[in-house]
């Protein structure tokens, strides 16, 4: 099959993706490097029986995936299937507990993952506040924030595989001590290496919608240092995202509400504390807390032993708890934030949030009791334990979450890919055969990247193994509608959208499952909410939104789910590259409005209604970022969300003389309609990737050039 690539493609293939020599010369071409990525992957097949014959058929297959520009993966496998390196896997999440050992620990696997090619994240939210007391040294704390500025400045000087420089994901929860701090951290310009959010939680909200305060909790202390007012912090976080488009907010509560792997690990859980006279199954048989404090042990969950840190149970404070009762005669004394398997909630629930006649799931995973009552009783001292790989345990016969400091599933990785959905409108309808075909192919292909990755970590190895995580995602809807004849901001293109992903998560799903029944379910699939509805998953999970930045370029289409930026746009990522919408000329030369001079203009205004001679309902099909109300991104976003796994990876482009209220209207319909984030970037507040200001060299050279224009610069076959 014939690869047609544009020529910021082509710059962008030749400066980052394909392989060099020692003197930094260009040995590949394009389509060498999609049979080194398709040869690379279909060799996976060999482990689960396939002959050589029917490796070669799936390279076959995956080769004429990718060099349709119908799916890329995501940027590592691009540039390091197939070579020495083989770090395959985009984003990985790294533990920072609070001790100095971890957090340079932290910043050397960073290093490690940044230069094989991967984007980290980090949870700063374990990490004591500024002048905390450090008792090893009887000095002070200098915070999470400052903590940060290492891991930005070592990011800095790492460039990843020697082509592009690390990305970082910064997280605090709303109730650390240096919130506000984090919050400000990125005014004047620095953390350029860090994109940062603030993790709330619906209790926050709720104190946010009644104008109360909240409290701030020392991580290491668990206790309360002061009292502040959500809307007021609320307020900060707003201001600060129109004044430099950070922080981002995740809502934390929602991400857990969805958390495939419940048993495995949560996502900034709250403290959940047992009663000292509680019986924990061990492998030494049944032993009280009391027995279990200061000393490790080994839990045993469902048959299956685990073993705890070096701690063992510890103190966590003189707190409420509650009596949750069963009618089959389980019961046990925790507090009323403790998280059990909720089997309605198909993942875990605090305890005051169950209902009599709730069913609840017990030590050996394959039983469940029913809720009779929850009455409060009393307030003691309570105990906690980190059970690392399960984060679970038998309390009394019933499985119970462990201590919620533990990080979001620390050490996983996933890796992306995305199919163009502009490849798959044919005479004005989309070819769902086609679509479904193509995406059960990607999640073979995902899944065979898991087994021919190389990893930078033994941990990351085993606990991408152990959920087997992939994240199918899309590009190219915005031409999708345009070649539907649909303008983004309708009703029916966030119809269209929810439509789109409910089928692909399906088709994905369905084929999860067969390659579970072919080649065995992921290691946790037992601790997954997979359990109950099937017989085999492969995938914990198999759709991700992901931003498709430079393989956008590459497959000539938008990014992800966001709709065109602007029919002519100046990325400023490569030295600054010319771009004009293909589908966009291809319309205007077949309704006979095209012209040179018509270009010109379009390329010089930052929108085509001021433009004449443009048909308005061209107009209309073409409405750029900036000129889409704030309500409709949310809206489309939560549409892809509702069906999508992981996270929906979106951003609000505002104006830049949006008002600051647009942004708290964004985060609080975010809320409202159950995104597990979102970030607001109104146009000009710092120094974007993206730019309506074209240069004036660049519009001389597409005057003076000869050959047709089409699209980014002009269409070559390569």
């Amino acid at each position: 099959m014939k690869l047609d690539l544009s020529v910021n493609a082509i710059e962008v293939l030749k400066r980052r993706y394909l392989l060099k020599n020692e003197r930094g010369e260009v040995i590949e071409s394009p389509e060498m490097m999609l049979k080194r990525v398709a040869s690379a992957i279909a060799s996976a097949e060999l482990r689960y029986g396939k002959s050589m014959d029917e490796m070669r058929e799936m390279e076959r297959q995956f080769l004429r995936l990718m060099t349709s520009l119908q799916f890329l993966p995501n940027s590592p496998t691009l540039m390091n299937a197939g070579t020495e390196l083989g770090q395959l896997a985009a984003c990985f999440v790294l533990p920072v507990e609070d001790s100095m050992e971890s957090i340079f620990d932290a910043v050397r696997n960073a290093a490690l993952i940044h230069q094989s090619g991967g984007g980290t994240g980090f949870s700063f939210s374990r990490l004591r506040p500024r002048g905390d007391i450090v008792r090893s040294t009887g000095g002070v704390a200098s915070g999470p924030v400052s903590f940060m500025r290492v891991f930005d400045v070592a990011t800095e000087v790492i460039k990843q595989g020697g082509r592009r420089r690390g990305a970082n994901m910064g997280i605090l929860r709303v109730d650390h001590p240096d919130i506000l701090e984090f919050i400000r951290a990125k005014e004047g310009g620095g953390y350029s290496n860090f994109n940062t959010s603030v993790a709330v939680t619906d209790e926050f909200m709720a104190a946010v919608e009644r104008d109360e305060d909240y409290a701030l909790v020392n991580p290491r202390t668990k206790e309360e240092t002061k009292r502040m007012s959500a809307r007021a912090v609320f307020e900060e976080a707003v201001t600060y995202a129109w004044k430099i488009g950070d922080p981002g907010i995740i809502f934390i509560d929602e991400i857990n509400r969805h958390n495939p792997t419940p048993a495995v690990g949560e996502i900034e859980a709250t403290n959940p504390c047992v009663t000292a006279d509680t019986w924990v199954m061990t492998a030494e048989g049944p032993q009280q807390v009391s027995e279990l404090i200061g000393r490790k042990f080994t839990a045993v969950v469902n048959g299956e032993e685990w073993a705890s840190t070096e701690a063992g149970f510890f103190e966590t404070g003189v707190k409420p708890v509650y009596n949750l009762k069963t009618a089959e005669g389980f019961e046990v004394r925790l507090t009323g934030d403790h998280r059990v398997m909720s089997v309605r909630e198909m993942g875990w629930s605090r305890v005051v949030d169950l209902k009599p006649g709730d069913r609840i799931a017990l030590g050996d995973l394959h039983r469940v009791a029913t809720v009779e009552e929850i009455v409060p009783d009393g307030i003691e001292r309570v105990f906690d334990a980190q059970i690392p790989g399960i984060n679970a345990f038998d309390a009394n016969g019933i499985l119970v979450h462990n201590c919620g400091e533990q990080p979001l599933l620390a050490y996983e990785s996933c890796n992306l890919g995305s199919i163009n959905l502009s490849r798959f409108v044919e005479r004005g309808e989309i070819e769902w055969e086609r679509l479904g075909a193509t995406v059960r192919l990607c999640v073979r292909f995902l899944d065979d990247v898991i087994d021919v990755n190389r990893y930078p970590l033994p941990e990351i190895e085993a606990m991408t193994k152990a959920n087997r995580k992939i994240g199918l995602g899309v590009m190219g809807f915005a031409e999708l509608l345009i070649k539907l004849g649909v303008a983004y901001d309708t009703e029916e293109a966030i119809s269209t959208g929810e439509r789109l992903m409910e089928f692909i998560t399906g088709e994905a799903r369905q084929c999860s499952a067969e390659l579970g029944r072919e080649r065995g379910s992921f290691p946790n699939f037992e601790l997954s909410i997979w359990r109950d509805g099937y017989d085999a998953m492969r995938n914990a999970t198999v759709t991700t939104i992901a931003p498709t930045g430079t393989i956008g370029i590459i497959a000539n289409c938008s990014s992800g789910i966001e709709p065109i930026f602007a029919v002519a746009f100046v990325r400023n990522v490569m030295g600054g590259m010319l771009e004009i919408n293909p589908l966009f000329e291809r319309i205007a030369k077949e309704q006979g409005f095209y012209s040179r001079e018509m270009v010109l203009r379009v390329a010089k205004s930052s929108s085509l209604q001021g433009v004449e001679g443009i048909p308005a309902d061209v107009k209309r099909l073409f409405i750029t970022a900036l000129e889409i109300a704030p309500e409709w991104h949310v809206r489309m976003q939560a549409a892809f969300q509702r069906h999508t796994d992981n996270a929906v990876s979106k951003t609000v482009n505002l104006p830049a003389d949006a008002p600051r209220d647009a942004v708290r209207e964004v985060f609080l319909l975010a809320y409202k309609l159950k995104c597990k984030g979102v970030t607001v970037y109104r146009y000009g507040c710092k120094e974007g990737v993206l730019s309506l200001e074209v240069p004036r060299l660049m519009l001389e050279e597409y005057v003076r050039a000869d050959s047709e224009y089409i699209g980014e610069c002009r269409i070559c076959s390569v």
